[in-house]
């Protein structure tokens, strides 16, 4: 008996071991198991690595081979010239026996032969297209630019009149005709101070300088006979003596007629264009014809004439019957 147990005893501490191994191997397999997923990747990182470098290595070397047998080349050829040109020196060949190099002529598609065109000829063509836009900005704007029958120009400094011109255009259509014939009755009517007013902030140098440029091309003209201003205005830019003309000889028995121009106090202006505040000392001035180098004569004389009849139809309220349509109504 004692030996039986003995033996169970180390039978049972056999299989005790058996079952501790087991158990640690099978923690030892699955520790392995973990470990080697991050090792297969490491390996397989490196594999990749390991192969692009070896890529690298081949283009460069075959690079570096391509580079060599170009250099062998062109060193052979050196050579072969520098033959030849002694052989030449000496009299051994004739430059006929010299080999001449053959190129190869490239045949060139449309597009390629079209872009090398522009490629080589950009600047000519930017200058050009840029002529081209300036000259069709021209003529658009000589074609659409409207011949006006009476030209009015406000160069007494009063920004309310910026916001008049409308009213002063619808004012005075009725009593103007179709001058010039194109079917259409249109008084221009222009804002463009002639004196900056350095009182007020408001205004802006710039514009001021724009306006001014628009009025020395406007008084350069045969077009804008109608003058609208005060005597200090006048004095400022010197239209005192003959430029406008003396409306005591045209209405002699008229209290409103000055020397410079028609007062408008004297009149119903104000209250059409809804301007009862404007200032007393307006008048309504008309350029006397002269010739000039931008200016002919015959043309200052024969709108001269259409604006004096036009404010005399005002002034006497006598609108004019006519087929022509009114510019302000489109």
């Amino acid at each position: 008996m004692p030996d039986n147990d003995v033996k169970s005893n180390e039978t049972n501490a056999d299989n005790e071991n058996v079952t501790v191994e087991t158990e640690d191997d099978k923690a030892h397999i699955k520790g392995e198991k973990k470990v080697s997923v991050l090792e297969n990747l490491r390996q397989i990182n490196e594999r990749e690595r390991k192969a692009q470098l070896e890529e690298e290595s081949q283009k460069a070397e075959i690079l570096a081979e391509k580079e060599r047998a170009e250099r062998n080349e062109y060193a052979k050829k050196l050579a072969n010239d520098k033959i030849e040109l002694m052989k030449l020196k000496q009299g051994v060949i004739s430059e006929e026996d010299i080999p001449k190099e053959v190129k190869e002529e490239r045949t060139y598609t449309i597009g390629e032969k079209i872009g090398n065109f522009f490629y080589h000829n950009k600047l000519y063509i930017i200058f050009t297209a840029c002529l081209a836009a300036l000259a069709i900005f021209l003529i658009y704007d000589i074609v659409t630019t409207k011949d006006p029958d009476v030209a009015i120009m406000i160069i007494a400094e009063d920004d309310e009149f910026t916001f008049r011109t409308d009213d002063m255009e619808k004012l005075f259509e009725p009593y103007c005709e179709d001058f010039n014939g194109d079917g259409e009755i249109y008084v221009r009517v222009s804002y463009l101070p002639a004196v900056y007013n350095e009182k007020k902030n408001s205004v802006d140098p710039y514009y001021n300088q724009s306006n001014q440029t628009k009025l020395m091309a406007e008084f350069q003209s045969d077009t804008s006979i109608i003058v609208i201003a005060d005597e200090y205005t006048c004095k400022e830019v010197d239209i005192t003596d003959g430029v406008l003309a003396d409306m005591r000889e045209i209405y002699p028995d008229n209290e409103s007629a000055s020397k410079l121009g028609y007062m408008l106090s004297g009149t119903n202006f104000a209250e059409d264009i809804k301007y009862t505040a404007m200032a007393d000392d307006l008048f309504i001035g008309f350029r006397v014809p002269t010739g000039g180098l931008s200016t002919k004569e015959e043309r200052f004389q024969r709108n001269y004439e259409s604006a004096l009849k036009m404010w005399d139809n005002y002034l006497n309220g006598i609108t004019v019957e006519t087929d022509a349509k009114y510019h302000s109504e489109k």
